[in-house]
């Protein structure tokens, strides 16, 4: 017996709605909103989307979403949601504020075949893009050689500068020495110290509302909707993991390094950074 998806259903009719209804107002596709409501779980996606679009359809129908996806929980995952209730936790962590009907913009595609080809396209223009700066980095490489060796002086010049170079040595060798070790003492003090990073630490800036899912170490720290303007930061001593459904929402910076944008408007990525590879 589905308790949550009829709820869903029972709450969607006496609001005199269809599914094509919610399909408009969610982003969720119809076959997604069935499922739900008829409880085939195992239709859907996956555990993180299908926890995603029962919180968006029951905001939508301004239900409390929490309260449904801890039924979703013990209807599904008896066993993680005693073990929450045991531990004092809640069975999904940082619920998102409920958005009026007009602001629901959750991106509910999947990631379907059509998705992977996109990602594989994207893919193949980075690798594309490589071999170009490769290229111009050998021709830039081979112009500078070219000219150092038009411009280097010849035999004569390099003998004289060389026998000067002699003279030099044999006049003041003491001075010479003292000059060099001066030299290596000096830059001894000024080469800085790198320090190994302190485990990972991951601030993510999103510039559009994106639905996220954030796991430290492999606890989920995060999961509901971020909203435009908002940063988030999460620390982990081996891995955060992060799963984003609107990717050109959200920039991440790894250990002050900026990493750029985790990919296209609309896509679903998920993205692991650790201290040794960030």
């Amino acid at each position: 017996m589905a308790v949550v998806g009829d709820k869903l259903r029972a709450e969607r009719e006496r609001q005199n709605l269809t599914i094509k209804d919610i399909e408009k107002g969610t982003s969720i596709r119809s076959l997604y909103i069935e499922n739900i409501e008829t409880g085939k779980y195992d239709q859907l996606p996956g555990e993180v989307y299908t926890k995603g679009f029962i919180r968006n359809y029951a905001n939508f129908l301004q239900l409390d979403a929490t309260a449904l996806l801890h039924e979703y929980m013990e209807e599904n995952h008896p066993d993680i949601a005693a073990q929450d209730s045991a531990l004092g936790t809640p069975t999904h962590v940082a619920p998102a504020e409920k958005p009026e009907r007009a602001a629901v913009h959750f991106d509910a595609t999947p990631m379907t075949s059509d998705l992977r080809q996109r990602v594989d396209h994207s893919h193949h223009r980075q690798n594309a893009l490589v071999l170009v700066v490769l290229l111009a980095i050998i021709v830039i490489a081979g112009g500078v050689f070219f000219f150092f060796e038009s411009a280097s002086p010849d035999a004569d010049q390099m003998r004289q500068v060389s026998q000067r170079t002699e003279q030099s040595k044999q006049t003041s060798p003491s001075q010479s020495s003292a000059s060099q070790d001066k030299n290596r003492v000096a830059a001894k003090k000024e080469e800085p110290e790198k320090k190994a990073p302190d485990g990972v630490e991951v601030t993510a800036k999103f510039t559009d509302r994106c639905w996220t899912e954030a796991k430290v170490d492999g606890k989920t720290v995060f999961e509901g909707m971020a909203e435009k303007g908002k940063t988030m930061n999460w620390k982990g001593t081996q891995h955060v993991v992060v799963t984003a459904g609107n990717a050109g929402a959200v920039q991440f910076t790894v250990n002050g390094k900026d990493m750029g944008k985790a990919g296209g408007m609309g896509e679903v990525v998920e993205k692991t950074f650790s201290a040794d590879n960030d």
